[in-house]
């Protein structure tokens, strides 16, 4: 197999080719001692790279790195973020005939810059085999070279002259960001004017395509106030935020927040103007970010679904941040991505090995941690981002403390956290923020009496759709059944065509009332506006369980199992177990109950999992019935039915 089957740079997952051998290349019968020390000398973990690579390495025991043997393939090292045996890979496969390409050259290229040696940068990128699909990105990354080589005009002109070539707004946003660097500030802000829309719509619901060009937005708004108040103009950066702000009137409170904030020295007391070296990484993240989505719109198009973990994306924000180690940003972005894919392993081993240790980034290490199962480094991590929050760090890290608390089932810890939180909240979107938390971890354990205090209380903070969706799931829970309800279909009046409000509606009605046939028809609707959604699957299929079709439930259960993974949830196992059990799959069902217990159950249902682990279920499944007709009115709401 051979380590890169394309030479196409950063194309499709498939093209990039990460998943060959780590065997390294045979040495050429002729080669002298220095080429077999090339080859011989990463397989044992010394490696030529740049010091913000080598300090990515992973390490044994000894403190040495574990060299390439420990990876079967590149694709591995970006897994477990460690950059520095990826890029000895990258080399050896250049010594052998399956050499990457101009692929190999970019990677190369970025190490050496890393290394602030700009001149071996240049000789790297003077090598590329000019492949088409390659040119525009390696000559956006010799535009920074230029840049970092302190040639202002040239570079400039370089990427605007590439900035078209390139997609969405990554062009016009590098060469904001390459201006800025330059300390030509009018000129930067002048490119974000012209990419901020006169009118900003925010997406109606979460799979609302709006939600891109939204996210656009969002992200010049927030690099042009930015800009503004870096300046000091505070005015004008409270003028541009409040336009975003009115596209998102229910989000007053957090806007609101945000905007009174600009004037908080404090707040911003880190903040400088960009460099060309972390303009520079921004931008290769930009651009990172870019070429996934339009591979996401791409495949959408085509009727395909890009899922799983995009080693294309992950390598580029890998190297960028090899520009710019102390972009805490972007760093969380690299953990996020690893997380979210549950290599859980790389995403602690990117946060610990920050240049220096931060409240946010101890978080991260001790969530990765915590699901990991070593618990012990979690809460030494955790108990170090404590030690590390200064006054303006306080509250996030409070919040994340409660999180974890509430995970590890630490009652008395976490309903400490939560009142040291609200009394850190210094305004009202803070406190709301807060007493959701507490909410949700008085809900967690049992106690939802208080939490619905704490939930009403958020909501007369924050009347939004998040907090009046927290408030009635917490009514129900504690038997308020008929208020919830009112404010469940209130809400469904607003929001007529959301996937996600549609499953709040049926899977209340399933689980907290006998409407089980009224249930399935709204949780109908919500499948097919949303068919590959784990939860709404895991939804419809418990609706169907109620309804006694155990067949009709496990193939949707199974879908939304399939769907999250490599991630699992405690309550599609739940389900799953019940389902199995009923079908006399005893040892599947107990399967899927101990793996609901491994992942975090709420401590008020863990005993009952418990249970049913112990002891499986007892009495027959639900009877079965006819399965409801449906069509599209169904999970329609008038204000006759509140």
């Amino acid at each position: 197999m051979p380590r890169f089957s394309s030479r196409t740079l950063f194309g499709a997952a498939a093209a990039l080719a990460l998943t060959g051998c780590a065997v390294a290349p045979e040495a050429p019968k002729s080669a002298d001692r220095a080429a077999v020390d090339a080859i011989v000398g990463p397989l044992d973990g010394i490696y030529a790279v740049s010091p913000a690579a080598a300090a990515t390495a992973v390490l044994r025991d000894d403190g040495r790195p574990v060299g390439l043997l420990a990876y079967e393939s590149p694709a591995d090292a970006i897994r477990a973020g460690d950059m520095a045996a990826f890029i000895e890979h990258v080399k050896l496969s250049r010594m052998g005939e399956n050499e990457p390409g101009d692929f190999g050259v970019a990677v190369i290229a970025l190490d050496r810059v890393a290394a602030g040696d700009l001149e071996a940068a240049r000789l790297v990128l003077d090598s590329a085999e000019g492949e088409p699909a390659s040119a525009r990105v390696l000559a956006f990354i010799e535009a920074w070279v230029t840049a970092l080589e302190g040639d202002e005009q040239k570079a400039i002109d370089e990427v605007r002259v590439v900035g078209g070539a390139l997609p969405g707004l990554t062009g016009d946003l590098s060469l904001a960001a390459m201006l800025e660097a330059f300390g030509r500030h009018e000129e930067a802000l002048g490119v974000y004017a012209s990419l901020t829309p006169r009118e900003i719509e925010a997406p109606q619901h979460a799979f609302d395509p709006q939600g891109i060009l939204f996210a656009h937005a969002q992200t010049v708004v927030s690099r042009r106030t930015l800009l503004l108040r870096r300046l000091g103009r505070i005015e004008e950066a409270r003028d541009i935020y409040a336009r975003l702000a009115a596209s998102e009137p229910e989000q007053s409170a957090r806007y609101n927040a945000a905007i009174a904030s600009l004037d908080d020295p404090d707040e911003f007391k880190d903040d400088v103007f960009l460099t060309p070296q972390t303009a520079f990484a921004r931008s290769l993240s930009d651009l990172a970010l870019t070429l996934y989505q339009q591979r996401v719109i791409t495949a959408a198009l085509a009727g395909v679904r890009i899922t799983g973990f995009d080693e294309n994306r992950s390598t580029m924000d890998q190297l960028a941040l090899l520009i710019d180690p102390s972009d805490e940003g972007l760093r969380e972005v690299v953990i996020s991505g690893l997380y979210d894919e549950a290599l859980y392993e790389g995403a602690a081993h990117v946060a610990v090995t920050a240049p220096e240790p931060t409240p946010r980034l101890q978080l991260s290490a001790a969530s990765s941690f915590l699901m990991l199962g070593d618990e012990k480094a979690s809460r030494r991590a955790l108990n170090r981002s404590l030690r590390l929050s200064d006054d303006t760090e306080q509250l996030e890290t409070l919040v994340g403390a409660l999180r974890l608390y509430t995970l590890m089932d630490e009652e008395g810890e976490a309903i400490e956290t939560a009142k040291r939180a609200r009394s850190a909240a210094e305004n009202q979107s803070e406190q709301a923020v807060t007493h959701a938390l507490t909410a949700s971890a008085l809900q967690h354990f049992g106690r939802t009496d208080e939490a619905v205090f704490h939930a009403r209380s958020a909501r007369e903070l924050d009347d939004t759709h998040d907090r009046r969706m927290m408030l009635a799931d917490i009514l129900g829970a504690a038997g308020q059944v008929d208020e919830a309800l009112r404010i469940i279909r209130t809400e469904r009046l607003g929001r007529p065509n959301d996937p996600y409000m549609l499953n709040t509606l049926g899977y209340f009605l399933i689980t907290r009332t006998d409407r089980y046939e009224e249930g399935y028809k709204v949780l109908a609707r919500a499948y097919s506006l949303a068919d590959r959604d784990p939860y709404i699957a895991d939804s419809f299929g418990w609706a169907r369980y109620k309804l006694g079709d155990l067949v009709g439930a496990q193939r949707l259960l199974l879908q939304a199992r399939a769907e999250l993974e490599p991630q699992a949830h405690w309550e599609i196992e739940d389900h799953l177990g019940d389902v199995f059990w009923h079908q006399g799959e005893t040892d599947k069902a107990k399967e899927a109950w101990a793996t609901a217990l491994d992942e975090y159950p709420p401590a008020h249902k863990r005993a009952l999992i418990e249970d049913k682990l112990e002891n499986g279920l007892e009495g027959p499944p639900p009877e079965k019935r006819p399965l409801p007709d449906v069509s599209l009115e169904d999970g329609t709401v008038d204000q006759q039915e509140i």
